[in-house]
């Protein structure tokens, strides 16, 4: 039973709400470490050369503790970005939101009745294995690579797919 099961006809409620699968954190947390890596590389240079040259020493100072900086407040700015729900399920409609931090605002939408059906896709073995993927929204004039009907990084796509499946037939 869910949220929408008790729900009156003409009341909107939430279905399911979620954000995507961990693996969008991979990718910048991998940048992240090369980049303080090379940072720390820069500060214990600094360190070992402050004796013999102290002008390149002052530099590699100076570059890594700029490269630390920053480095530690986009990938601060980026954690945050990521971390919210960010798809939601209601009685009427499935709504996705991109959003990072002082830079990307975007909402898309798709009514219920609209979709004529939902395809669930796991590509690859990581996909298959840490389960997630990508669900494609039949409106009827769209295809597989229209980036307004693809939701990607999706939890468990089946499950979401038969729960949105369950909803279209029960509207």
């Amino acid at each position: 039973m869910s949220a929408g099961d008790f729900q009156s006809p003409n009341e909107e409620g939430i279905v399911y709400a979620f954000s995507t699968h961990w693996i969008k954190y991979i990718g910048p947390t991998c940048i992240f470490l090369i980049v303080i890596s090379a940072s720390a590389s820069m500060l214990v240079g600094a360190g070992i050369t402050s004796d013999n040259s102290p002008i390149l020493s002052y530099f590699l100072l100076f570059l890594g503790l700029i490269l630390t900086y920053l480095s530690l407040h986009w990938f601060f700015h980026k954690l945050l970005s990521e971390a919210m729900e960010d798809i939601t399920i209601t009685t009427r409609r499935i709504i996705w939101i991109k959003e990072a931090l002082f830079s990307i605002d975007e909402m898309r939408q798709i009514p219920l009745d609209r979709i004529q059906g939902v395809e669930a896709r796991k590509l690859g073995i990581f996909q298959t294995v840490l389960g997630y993927g990508s669900l494609w929204l039949d409106t009827g004039g769209t295809d597989t690579s229209d980036a307004n009907t693809i939701i990607d990084q999706v939890p468990h796509p089946n499950r979401i797919a038969g729960e949105i499946n369950r909803l279209l037939r029960h509207k």
